[in-house]
């Protein structure tokens, strides 16, 4: 569907997993979409189930116009993983989004190409704010979605393992039963079990030592703020300020924060998720 391709490029810790959706030379925008820290871009944007509609948020980019490319970080999902898991921090997960970011500007010579759209969901959005901040020139529009901005508050609590697995409960109970489909909340719990059932701690171990914060006053590009309405209810995801704070530092006149009712943090796979497609499309559509 939507021209998908699977592909594995040279990254700097080995071969990351990249996925494209209506790539092609004749693209006028694209928008680059980062994970979590528990679920590879694939799984997180791409999600898709047998009797599950309007579920990825590729496609529905694709159906508004807007290309779509996504990736694993080093250690997620197919993507090669170095010797010590707990390497892979924000700092990491940058590189490997420069990675990807340097080979979409050598597929092609378009503009679309050269300067994408950003995306970042939950730990994606610090990856994507803080990749920003001193990447401006390299970001067409930046989208937050739901992000844990770093800095500020910590969990106190070194990751014992090299390695996090949440299990099936976990995954089937963070799709909230008030907000999702039983059949969607099934099927990302055996998703999850199957293809990727676990994900390296680098990041809780950054979050348990204390996180860089993202810069506001550093992002200078137009900026879509996006929440479920019950989510970044942890102090953890909000990190050194409140999300509102934040938002009125951004140096950029050209912003937007929305509060989505009905979701949470995985509100773009619950049932305001067409909601969400719509403003995200929107926002990446303005000039």
């Amino acid at each position: 569907m939507n021209d998908r391709q699977d592909l594995m490029i040279p990254g700097k810790a080995g071969k990351l997993s990249v996925r494209t959706k209506g790539l092609s030379e004749k693209a006028k925008s694209i928008a680059v979409l980062v994970q979590g820290a528990n679920l590879s871009g694939q799984a997180g944007y791409d999600f898709a189930f047998s009797g599950g509609t309007d579920y990825s948020l590729m496609d529905a980019l694709v159906a508004r116009g807007i290309a779509a490319v996504t990736f694993s970080v080093r250690g997620y999902a197919k993507s090669e993983c170095p010797p010590d898991p707990f390497s892979i921090d924000t700092d990491a997960a940058i590189e490997d989004l420069i990675t990807v970011m340097d080979w979409l500007a050598a597929t092609a010579p378009g503009s679309a190409f050269q300067r994408p759209h950003l995306l970042g969901w939950s730990w994606g959005g610090r990856i994507c704010a803080r990749y920003t901040q001193t990447h401006n020139d390299h970001v067409a529009r930046l989208v937050l979605m739901d992000p844990a901005l770093g800095g500020g508050n910590l969990i106190p609590l070194d990751p014992p393992d090299a390695w996090w697995s949440g299990g099936w409960q976990y995954f089937h109970d963070r799709l909230e039963a008030e907000f999702s489909e039983p059949e969607a909340r099934r099927a990302l719990a055996d998703f999850v079990m199957q293809h990727e059932p676990k994900s390296p701690n680098g990041i809780r171990l950054e979050n348990a030592r204390g996180s860089t914060a993202s810069v506001a006053e550093q992002i200078r590009r137009p900026t879509l703020m996006l929440y479920g309405s019950a989510a970044a209810q942890q102090n953890y995801m909000q990190g050194g300020l409140q999300r509102a704070d934040f938002f009125e530092k951004l140096n950029t006149r050209d912003r937007a924060l929305i509060i989505v009712p009905d979701g949470g943090d995985y509100a773009h796979l619950q049932k305001p998720r067409r909601v969400i497609h719509g403003h995200v499309a929107d926002f990446l559509h303005s000039k």
